[in-house]
């Protein structure tokens, strides 16, 4: 039996020009400029006699202000509704940082609130604050649980992932092909590989370092079980070929629903998730240089750090690590909290304050970046989030394509 992203709890935000959202669930983000977006799917709220209520409200939080992280004002983008409910989908962003690709995912007509896969690739364009379905060449198979990089050239990579073909009987198929977007010229490709393929792979995290080679951790694999985290799966963009390396250093449990970012140096840095029963794991925070690929666990990472949390999302801006919603496994319930992470002392913090306009400094140690390409001018990130409503985690069961 494999485990599948289920839906997560989630309560409504009665929106006027600020909100404070309710404690929720993220299961997907991507970067931009300067406001870090949320798009919420599911209110959570199930009564006798009625359906769960859907939301697709598209939410942001400005970070050239300064915060606290217990005092967030979220303001509300009145035109950025997505036409269709989604999750466990990934989202990329252009090189130009002006369009953000929404791909795959379980999606859900608006209207029939049915499951409507007749599309499978959304954009959205951060000046219209406008959604569409671009036209795209190539056969784009439905896939969920996965994640996508963006190389220096515009290309998507998107790896394996999972994909329900029967909701009567929960049955479906876990893949190990690679395909690709070409966001210029709008052509999907399936990648015809058949050296050293790596196992059936669903639920990890991806990082695409700038020699082109990206980083798959953790995850599932086509039986349901957990990767190792010290077996790391390397795909060469330049080759086109599968490489595979092992980890030396700290122990890291194996885990899903967690987040990675990448620094500029070589460094991947995961924060929480939990195991296949959804108990927590160890370390909550962890590094992988990849320059010697190697674990280790910061000494100050542990003072006053998040409670064990999953299925939230991780961005950055300058030195910060930003960690957002998610759901609390020490208290058992649904996190509104943001987390910030100071990488510059290796701490976590409740005061966000950003740099001066004109400040460009690389001196900060491991700087976090999404690796989704930079903005000229001020630096903008966005996050989308996909929140549904969690009842229960559904089995599912796999066949091998």
């Amino acid at each position: 039996m494999r485990k599948s992203r289920g839906m997560i709890e989630d309560d409504m935000c009665h929106y006027l020009d600020e909100c404070h959202p309710s404690p929720r669930m993220t299961v997907y983000s991507s970067r931009h400029k300067n406001v870090f977006f949320i798009d919420d799917r599911d209110d959570g709220k199930q009564e006798e006699g009625r359906k769960d209520v859907q939301s697709s409200e598209l939410l942001y939080l400005d970070l050239s202000k300064s915060f606290d992280n217990s005092t967030l004002s979220w303001e509300l983008i009145r035109n950025g509704d997505l036409p269709i409910y989604t999750y466990s989908s990934t989202a990329i962003v252009s090189l130009d940082n002006s369009i953000i690709f929404l791909i795959g995912g379980y999606m859900v007509n608006n209207n029939t609130i049915d499951y409507d896969f007749s599309h499978q690739v959304y954009a959205y364009d951060y000046h219209t604050s406008k959604w569409t379905t671009p036209s795209i060449t190539g056969n784009i198979p439905i896939r969920q649980q996965m994640t996508g990089v963006i190389d220096n050239k515009g290309i998507i990579y998107i790896f394996g992932g999972f994909n329900i073909t029967n909701f009567t009987t929960l049955t479906g198929k876990v893949y190990n092909e690679m395909n690709t977007l070409d966001t210029s010229s709008m052509a999907w490709k399936n990648l015809t590989i058949t050296n050293n393929l790596p196992p059936l792979s669903s639920d990890y995290s991806a990082n695409i370092l700038p020699n082109g080679i990206i980083v798959y951790i953790g995850g599932q694999d086509g039986t349901g079980t957990l990767v190792k985290m010290n077996n790391i799966k390397l795909f060469d963009t330049n080759k086109v070929e599968w490489s595979y390396m092992p980890v030396n250093g700290d122990n890291v449990d194996s885990r899903w629903f967690f987040s990675s970012v990448l620094t500029p140096d070589g460094y991947i840095i995961i924060f929480g998730g939990c195991t296949l029963t959804l108990s927590s794991v160890s370390p909550k925070l962890a590094v992988l240089d990849t320059n010697i690929y190697e674990w280790s666990v910061p000494s100050g990472s542990n003072a006053n750090s998040p409670p064990s949390i999953y299925g939230h999302t991780a961005n950055l801006y300058n030195n910060y690590m930003i960690i957002t919603f998610g759901y609390d496994i020490d208290d058992q319930m649904y996190n509104s909290q943001v987390y910030l992470y100071d990488i510059t002392n290796n701490t976590w913090v409740t005061r966000f304050n950003p740099p001066p306009p004109s400040t460009h400094s690389k001196k900060f140690l491991k700087p976090l970046l999404i690796g989704l390409g930079t903005g000229i001018g001020v630096v903008v990130l966005i996050c989308i989030a996909i929140f549904v409503y969690r009842k229960i985690m559904e089995n599912r069961v796999l066949e091998i394509p």
